[in-house]
């Protein structure tokens, strides 16, 4: 038995479609809502947080059953740390980026996905960064997916205050692809905010998880120093 989400292309491009508008948009800015310039050198500290779309792949039975979730909404935290190889335009960073999901299903059991990554990335900042355009940039990267089923089920309250218990969890895992887009703006010298999308892939080929991936849309905060 197959079960596959035709929804899966046409969200792609729409995000694709978003974030071409949101680069071309931006470098459009005019010059006067540069504000603070946006220096990138020596090491930089980031955080983000935000709700993203997410699929998965599960194969319960082996090769002959294949099971393809619908795209479903979760939150999306990250963080990482990184280093401007070329001051002002371009960053290595490493980045922890996970992909959070709880289902209740047959009755009040639940299930919980955990997808996550740890990735090296290039960061590219093209344009002139005393310009509205500087708070562009772009990224890449390749790591390692780790994603975790769980099955919980309810429980009379215990002393912990706990109404479910864990019982079944597995971690598969893989390699993991990730491309971004983003823009931000200085709030003081060392501290910017601002909005990042970005799409990532993990494929598991494991005896549960095929393959996941998740858009998410997030706020960032990132330190320069």
């Amino acid at each position: 038995m197959h079960s596959r989400n035709r929804q899966g292309p046409a969200f792609h491009c729409s995000a694709g479609i978003i974030a071409l508008v949101l680069v071309l948009g931006l470098v459009a800015v005019p010059d006067v809502w540069a504000g603070k310039p946006h220096l990138r050198e020596g090491v930089i500290f980031g955080v983000t947080f935000g709700a993203s779309q997410g699929q998965v792949t599960l194969v319960p039975g082996g090769e002959t059953t294949t099971l393809r979730s619908d795209w479903e909404m979760g939150v999306t935290p990250q963080f990482r740390l990184g280093y401007a190889v070329v001051k002002n335009h371009l960053l290595v960073t490493v980045a922890n980026q996970q992909w959070l999901y709880e289902q209740g299903v047959l009755a009040e059991d639940k299930l919980r996905i955990n997808t996550q990554n740890w990735t090296l990335a290039l960061v590219w900042c093209p344009f002139n960064p005393n310009k509205a355009s500087g708070g562009i940039h772009v990224q890449a990267g390749i790591g390692y997916a780790n994603s975790r089923l769980t099955l919980v089920e309810p429980i009379e309250e215990d002393e912990h205050g706990n109404t479910f218990e864990e019982v079944f969890k597995k971690d598969e895992f893989g390699t993991a692809y990730t491309v971004g887009v983003g823009y931000e703006f200085r709030l003081v010298k060392s501290l910017a905010a601002g909005l990042a999308a970005s799409y990532i892939y993990q494929p598991i080929d494991g005896t549960i998880f095929e393959d996941s991936s998740f858009v998410p849309i997030n706020l960032t905060l990132n330190w320069y120093w």
